[in-house]
């Protein structure tokens, strides 16, 4: 047999791994899995809330509001016979509502208003792009501006955030001074940095794709997160007061990182560090003591 016959299959096999291994070609993968990777991780997943209404309260109402950009949230928003003082519970990323269910049962017991509500794109309000906060804020402008229309005045609207929903509420309140009381479990201050070691679990990807994924996110989907750092927006809540509450054995946002924002914030600002706990894992660990502490923050810097 002619032996360039017989050499023809080998060369057809090196010129398909030479093609493979072409920058061009490794170029086109890395871009698809980057796009890829973005359109899925900035998409939140919708799904039912489970929680029963009455099982935080016999008072519960069917709630929902529109915000300005044309997104209808939904929840349950629990009223006490004197209507004095609103609690309204922000959910972290990729949770809902539920996920503060038992505390917001708590403190309707205790006396407050509570308003349970979905972020966009999560739970049972309309689906949305997930943005860490961004367009969130819109999401807390809505509510605030519906908690008014009920008579609320913002000295009498206390705000409650587990990570995601406790940047967004400190980066809202920035600039809005509406804001006037707060408590931040497991906040986030530099989400660049978390990002450096966050992203490669939810993308279960190397950490190089990492450049790719965030330029993605901005380029194709709007999503840009190179500038959201909550702790330098804590400077300019000029001496509102602020719970931090913070997991020492937080391996999702490390507890340095509520450190940052209470040095921002200074003397208005209380960390409370608790021993041996998860992220956004304290009141988890023990009920009865999150929500004393609440109880008497709220109390002390709400007006009646």
């Amino acid at each position: 047999m002619d032996q360039s016959v017989q050499s023809a299959p080998r060369w057809r096999r090196t010129g398909k791994i030479v093609v493979i291994a072409s920058p061009p070609f490794l170029a086109f993968v890395y871009i698809a899995i980057s796009l890829i990777s973005a359109n899925v991780l900035t998409h939140a997943k919708n799904h039912k809330d489970e929680v029963a209404p009455g099982s935080i309260g016999v008072d519960a109402k069917v709630w929902s509001t529109r915000t300005s950009d044309g997104i209808t949230l939904r929840g349950l928003y629990y009223a006490t016979q004197e209507h004095r003082r609103l609690i309204v519970l922000v959910h972290g990323m990729g949770s809902s509502r539920d996920e503060m269910a038992g505390l917001g049962r708590d403190l309707h017991g205790r006396g407050f208003d509570i308003l349970l509500f979905d972020l966009r794109g999560h739970g049972e309000s309309d689906p949305a792009r997930l943005t860490m906060g961004r367009n969130e804020r819109k999401d807390l402008r809505a509510v605030l501006a519906w908690a008014k229309s009920e008579g609320y005045t913002p000295d009498r609207i206390g705000w409650l955030g587990y990570s995601m929903g406790a940047a967004t509420i400190l980066m809202e309140g920035a600039t809005n001074p509406d804001f006037r009381v707060a408590i931040l479990d497991s906040p986030f201050g530099d989400l660049p940095a978390l990002l450096n070691s966050q992203l490669p679990k939810h993308s279960h990807l190397p950490t190089f794709f990492n450049p790719g994924i965030l330029f993605a996110a901005h380029r194709a989907y709007g999503v840009r997160t190179d500038d959201i750092r909550p702790a330098r927006s804590a400077r300019s809540w000029r001496g509102r007061p602020i719970l931090l509450i913070h997991g020492d054995a937080d391996t999702t946002v490390p507890v340095r990182q509520s450190g940052e924002i209470a040095r921002a914030l200074g003397p208005s600002c209380t960390l409370v560090t608790i021993p041996g706990v998860e992220h956004v894992d304290a009141y988890r660990s023990n009920p009865a003591a999150y929500v004393d502490r609440a109880q008497a923050f709220f109390n002390k810097y709400l007006s009646e």
